[in-house]
């Protein structure tokens, strides 16, 4: 989880540029793929950018300066790049000879010379004059009046010379001048890695449209933790931690560098990647806003881990925390809890507190699809740099009673008596069950940059274990100026496996800790903070994963799930679904269902539900119509009717 001490790190290197009246002030770099108003951004305004050497590749920046003084500047406007922070400044020219950076010379989206216009936000800096878009002109004559500032666009790229894998650094210069030119900091950093800098992953790659998603300017902008809950009629719910809301600015592509809630939540229709289709939640205070908040003293504060639904309630597995002056700045603040939300309306209801875990977090992942009378949920008990992977039970119907946990070779009361069936590389880890086999994903160790980078995954064939030994899985590929990120958080999504048999999994990334500033000049580079999304062939995480959907039939949530019958008394009772094939709606005909009230749930063929109501039933024998959600695939799906008593499912087609 992101730690406190985040906080205070960015309030200590955040603040305004003290530039001289006459210098080189903010910049940006971009990509050479559009005009000079509608190319598009490498990184935000005054952050580095960091990316794959394609060998002649141009690349362009965008640089400011301005002037406050009373005289009108006239000189000379070039270009330099030095290597490292203390090498010699070097002109960029038209000469390729000795020469890391030459001017693009061509360009088939800019034109050399032509004006610009207002593309980097630095408001209050004086009148927007306008500059030049730089293309082959390496040094020409310039004069920058008094109260104004312009903007240059250069459009370089690199040569054979190039020292891959090297910080650059870049400024303009101004001579000739009646005043010195001077320099804000920071001055423009670049680096451009080789292929052996960046890490082979076969077969693995970073979703496009999953990034896209979490790349957004409004509502959500940023956080850690990705846990995601799918909901009966067709929606994800994304549980986040520490998040960025809103003050998003989209002229310089960064937000304010501290977050505004502690926890929120996003509303995804199943399968949608438009982000502009999915809401964001949080509350209303006292206080910070956040979405899960029980307690009106924003010392404490709570981190959801992962949760589930039952029937017209969604459980989330709550962290319990409180700020602290130790450690990595937070503390346990107490037992945990179970947020409870509503359903369909997703507003939290209440709070159920557990019991005390002695230090173990549960909730890094449920399964609710086993037959019998229980949910149970993986948790992870610290040991120094790694974990113990634990498992626990509770009664389906009621969470907040006694829970129960796994010894080694049976169930048990007492939480002292647990034992470890996995162990995760640090406390990284997330546990799910993908069609026939659990999968438990862990992060390498790394609380501070340039530490690990490894996913570990291992599988089993029951949820108490054995797991096979934890084999490297991928190995992350962010990198900032030659630096590794602070990352955790890894995620399951068995509800997003694609046409392809790829798995989607997630982690998270917390910016550069000590190796780089997250906050520069009252700006935090957003994508410093977003999940990252993989998409993982099944094949590749164990060979004997099915590669076929698994029938549902004797079992599921999020009402509970028993099979076809709980014992000889109920074996007799009948349910039937017609029409079948259906195409808008299906009737449920029951006989000898001797209860009040049912549960009505249908799954699609990876067991995720697409509907779930509970009714109230005239008498052992009826009817009952589904009017279908919209948007559902044909194909072949399971209806499953319950109780506390009851639990029978048939398999429906829809066309």
């Amino acid at each position: 989880m992101k730690p406190s001490m985040t906080l205070l790190f960015l309030l200590l290197i955040a603040g305004s540029p003290l530039y001289a009246n006459f210098s080189q002030a903010h910049w940006r770099w971009r990509k050479d793929n559009g005009s000079q108003t509608r190319a598009t951004w490498h990184s935000p305004q005054d952050f580095p950018t960091t990316n794959p050497f394609v060998p002649g590749q141009a690349i362009r920046i965008r640089m400011e300066i301005y002037n406050s003084l009373g005289n009108n500047e006239t000189g000379v406007i070039g270009l330099q790049y030095q290597r490292g922070s203390s090498g010699a400044w070097t002109a960029v020219t038209d000469s390729i000879a000795g020469h890391d950076f030459v001017m693009a010379r061509f360009s088939p989206f800019v034109q050399d010379g032509e004006a610009t216009t207002s593309q980097i936000r630095d408001d209050g800096a004086g009148t927007f004059a306008g500059g030049k878009v730089l293309v082959s002109t390496w040094q020409f004559p310039d004069t920058l009046n008094a109260g104004t500032k312009q903007e240059f666009e250069w459009d370089v790229r690199p040569t054979d010379s190039l020292a891959q894998d090297s910080v650059y650094q870049f400024r303009m210069t101004f001579t000739g001048t009646t005043d010195n030119f001077n320099y804000g900091s920071p001055v423009p950093d670049m680096m451009l890695l080789s292929a052996n800098a960046i890490p082979v992953n076969p077969g693995i790659y970073e979703d496009p449209r999953v990034k896209e998603f979490f790349n957004r300017d409004s509502g959500w902008i940023a956080s850690d933790g990705s846990s995601s809950i799918p909901l009966s009629d067709g929606r994800d719910l994304w549980a986040m931690d520490d998040s960025y809301i809103n003050n998003y600015d989209t002229m310089a592509g960064t937000t304010g560098c501290l977050f505004q809630v502690r926890n929120a939540a996003l509303v995804q229709p199943t399968g949608n990647w438009q982000w502009p289709k999915t809401s964001t939640l949080i509350g209303n205070g006292p206080g910070i806003p956040s979405f899960f908040k029980n307690n009106p003293n924003d010392n404490y504060l709570m981190w959801p881990t992962g949760g589930y639904q039952r029937g017209d309630t969604v459980y989330v597995y709550c962290m319990n925390i409180m700020n602290s002056s130790g450690g990595l700045g937070f503390s346990s603040g107490g037992n945990d809890f179970l947020g409870k939300i509503v359903f369909p309306s997703l507003a939290v209801v209440g709070f159920d507190s557990l019991q005390n875990f002695n230090g173990i977090t549960f909730g890094v992942g449920f399964d609710t699809a086993e037959p019998g009378n229980y949910i149970y949920t993986w948790g992870i008990q610290s040991a120094f740099i790694s974990s113990n992977v634990v498992v626990a039970r509770f009664p389906r119907n009621n969470p907040a009673a006694p829970w129960s946990f796994w010894n080694g070779s049976a169930w048990d009361t007492a939480i002292s008596h647990i034992a470890p069936i996995a162990t995760g590389a640090s406390n990284g880890v997330y546990v799910a069950k993908v069609r026939n086999k659990y999968v438990l994903v862990s992060t390498e160790f790394a609380v501070s940059c340039d530490a690990g980078t490894h996913l570990y995954s291992s599988t089993a064939d029951s949820l108490t274990g054995p797991f096979s030994p934890q084999k490297t899985l991928y190995t992350i590929p962010d990198n900032d100026l030659g630096h590794t990120p602070f990352w955790y958080g890894p995620n399951i999504h068995p509800e997003y496996i694609n046409n392809k048999n790829e798995l989607l999994i997630t982690y998270d990334i917390n910016g550069y800790s000590n190796c780089e500033p997250a906050c520069i000049n009252n700006g935090f580079d957003p994508d410093y903070y977003r999940p990252r999304g993989l998409r993982v062939p099944l094949q590749l995480i164990d060979s004997s994963i099915s590669p076929y959907d698994q029938s549902p039939a004797f079992g599921g949530d999020p009402v509970g799930g028993h099979g076809e019958g709980h014992g000889d008394e109920h074996e007799s009772w009948q349910l039937n679904a017609y029409p079948n094939p259906a195409r808008h709606c299906i009737n449920v005909s029951y006989e000898g269902f001797n209860s009040r009230d049912a549960y009505l749930v249908i799954r699609n063929v990876t067991g995720q539900p697409v509907y779930t109501n509970r009714v109230s039933l005239s008498g052992p024998t009826g009817t009952y119509t589904i009017n279908l959600p919209g948007g559902l695939s044909s194909g072949a799906y399971f209806l499953q009717m319950e109780s506390s008593a009851y639990s029978r499912a048939v398999k429906i087609l829809l066309q």
